[in-house]
């Protein structure tokens, strides 16, 4: 069994729907209960448990994967299932930081980064949503003995299919369309946005001060960009350039990229209701 960490701003939210739509109800996405729910903080320090785990599998029962924001590698869902493996995305730590900041911060002037930078929970994000705290070793042991796979935003068709590989099923239709883009969004933050001077943003203060808040994942990064992934990509095979011009063709041709209807009935009208009440 896979268990996607999503972590906020890597594309996480294209690639679970994309899991969702090749695998169905094969796929779960994992939620807190209410009861747990109301402890959770903004940096998803609570996490799913194997308790939660078992009650999943009660509902899908050819349950293949789980993805979530709560769901961490230092969690203790191997006691659910001893071979549960993980996997995620990473991003560039500036490049990530930067699109936290635009997505979430209520305002984006200069003084709105100083005091999201104040805010200690968005610092070192994605070693947090790994390890639990911002502590990159930890996070880089985690991913050497608990992930099965770790993909790159910057990469993000090729870990596709590398990820594809991995799940050993090549006949999985992983074609996709981004979602969740700040350029899509239209809420009135983001068109307040564009009337900003977001500049500053490039300057060599800012950058510093941002890599300075996320030192800890520019080790998780580093780590994987030098060691996991390479050796992914070499396992891979000699027939990437190919299959990814496949790929993008496919996405350039999809006109609608519909989920299973079983897969969203069983989430949304189902699945969702019983979680909520213990009942499963």
């Amino acid at each position: 069994m896979y268990a996607f960490v999503h972590i906020e701003k890597t594309a996480g939210t294209t690639l679970n729907n994309i899991l969702r739509r090749a695998l169905g109800t094969r796929h779960c996405d994992i939620r807190l209960p209410l009861a747990k729910r109301k402890n959770d903080q903004e940096d998803h320090r609570v996490c799913v448990e194997a308790a939660d785990l078992r009650r999943v599998r009660r509902l899908y029962r050819n349950l293949r994967g789980i993805a979530g924001h709560n769901v961490k590698a230092y969690a203790d869902l191997h006691e659910a299932d001893p071979e549960i493996q993980f996997l995620t995305v990473l991003r560039d730590p500036y490049s990530r930081f930067r699109s936290h900041f635009l997505n979430r911060a209520p305002g984006h002037t200069r003084e709105a980064l100083d005091e999201w930078l104040a805010g200690g929970w968005t610092h070192n994000w994605q070693t947090k949503m790994i390890a639990g705290e911002a502590d990159g070793e930890k996070a880089i042991e985690l991913i050497k003995t608990r992930f099965g796979f770790v993909g790159l935003t910057e990469k993000f068709d090729e870990s596709l299919l590398m990820l594809r590989q991995w799940l050993g099923d090549p006949s999985l239709n992983f074609a996709y369309k981004r979602v969740n883009c700040i350029s899509a969004k239209q809420r009135p933050r983001d068109a307040a946005r564009e009337k900003d001077d977001m500049s500053y943003l490039e300057s060599p203060e800012v950058r510093a001060q941002i890599a300075a808040a996320n030192a800890e994942d520019q080790k998780v990064y580093d780590f994987v960009t030098a060691n996991i992934y390479p050796r992914q990509l070499a396992a891979y095979g000699t027939n990437l350039a190919a299959e990814l011009k496949e790929l993008r063709n496919n996405n350039q041709a999809a006109t609608k990229l519909s989920e299973p209807f079983v897969g969203s009935f069983v989430r949304n009208y189902v699945y969702k209701p019983l979680i909520h009440c213990y009942v499963m």
